[in-house]
């Protein structure tokens, strides 16, 4: 007996998958006291009918709002411009310590030492070519021994002559030379004083010179304005020491002009002269005859030191004929305090002359009888 079985139900009809997502994984999880929740874990298709996993997870939002925006609990919600403020400010605050953070990195690199041709040296310093232009001709050695422009330039302004640097890069040698300006290609005349004058500092004008200055632009005028005034002041510095130089001068040589008057009063020519011209010989002293022959002719002679002004040469105005503390550029006549003379030549001698005194002006001065003496002594000569 043939036993027949009953047909196999037959499942229903899937419903047509979507051809965009897929399900491939179904998990169901069941708390104590949970009901049953179904997760579904779903992979994209892309274009290409493909599977894309993402690779970064979505960030998930915070429950709660982050402590620069939340406000004060009493208040339904925090004002707009205090969250501005908040933000702006946590912006602020990240720039800064990411840039603390990157300073430290940099600072714990090794930086590399040695000359760098081609880097650019430290703040301060320009680049010379700039756009097809060279902006100052100056040739500097290389490492090979020919010269080439420099490719960076400075000027230092911590002087009185101001001066142009170049360098071929960082750590490379530096190299200076005066920074004047470029002539004028037209032939131009010379100043006078008063030309001269507009370019002296602490002046009234001298604050307008100063702008003009920076609205012309030129480094290499206002070098040569810089150093004209350093020269100028350096010549009044200059001119006020030998000025006062000079009053000092005037003062030792009255001194010494009354030295010379003591000498004259205890008759001191006299009683040398005459154990020069009696006793020297070379028994009585350790000079050679020779020598002490020669004495005797230049003591003799009244007029011996012209002789001696004759052959000298002042170190002031050059000229022979006198030395450089009788040069009338520079000493005060000491009979009449007057200057552009010497004593010698004198049109006023007994200026100084007073009564009861004897007179200051040699006898054989050569305006000595040409002007009456207030002097009432009269001395006559042995």
């Amino acid at each position: 007996m043939i036993e027949t079985k009953a047909p196999l139900p037959v499942p229903p009809p899937q419903p047509p998958i979507h051809p965009e997502v897929l399900t491939h994984l179904h998990t169901l999880h069941v708390g104590p006291n949970e009901a049953a929740v179904i997760q579904t874990e779903t992979d994209y298709v892309g274009p290409n009918r493909e599977l894309m996993t993402p690779t970064d997870p979505i960030p998930s939002m915070p429950s709660s709002p982050p402590q620069f925006l939340q406000a004060d609990p009493g208040d339904r919600a925090p004002p707009f411009e205090q969250i501005v403020t908040a933000l702006v400010q946590y912006d602020v605050d990240a720039q800064i310590t990411h840039i603390a953070r990157k300073e430290e990195e940099e600072q714990r690199t090794p930086l590399p030492t040695g000359p760098q041709p081609g880097v650019h040296p430290s703040p301060g310093w320009l680049a010379n070519f700039e756009e097809a232009a060279i902006h100052y001709i100056f040739q500097i050695p290389n490492s090979s021994g020919s010269y080439k422009i420099a490719p960076y330039m400075a000027i230092n302004w911590n002087t009185t002559s101001l001066e142009l640097l170049g360098t071929h890069g960082r750590g490379c040698p530096i190299h200076a030379k005066h920074l004047h300006a470029r002539e004028d290609k037209f032939p131009r005349l010379a100043f006078d004083h008063c030309q001269e004058f507009f370019f002296a500092n602490n002046e009234t004008h001298s604050d307008s010179v100063d702008w003009a200055m920076q609205q012309e632009g030129d480094d290499t005028l206002c070098a040569e304005v810089i150093r004209h005034q350093a020269a100028r002041t350096k010549v009044i510095r200059r001119a006020r020491q030998v000025a006062e130089l000079r009053e000092q001068l005037a003062d030792d040589q009255h001194t010494l002009n009354q030295v010379t008057c003591c000498l004259a009063k205890v008759n001191a020519y006299c009683c040398l002269h005459r154990h020069i011209t009696n006793t020297l010989t070379s028994t009585t002293s350790s000079l050679s005859p020779r020598h002490i022959a020669h004495i005797k002719e230049l003591v003799d002679d009244p007029w011996c030191y012209t002789s001696n002004k004759s052959s000298s040469e002042c170190l002031w105005c050059r000229r022979e004929g006198h030395t450089m503390e009788h040069c009338v550029l520079l000493c005060i006549c000491d009979l009449c305090r007057a200057q552009g003379h010497l004593e010698e030549n004198c049109f006023q001698p007994h200026t100084r002359c007073v009564s009861f005194q004897p007179c200051h002006v040699p006898l054989l001065h050569t305006h000595h009888h040409r002007h009456s003496c207030p002097s009432t002594i009269a001395i006559k000569r042995s």
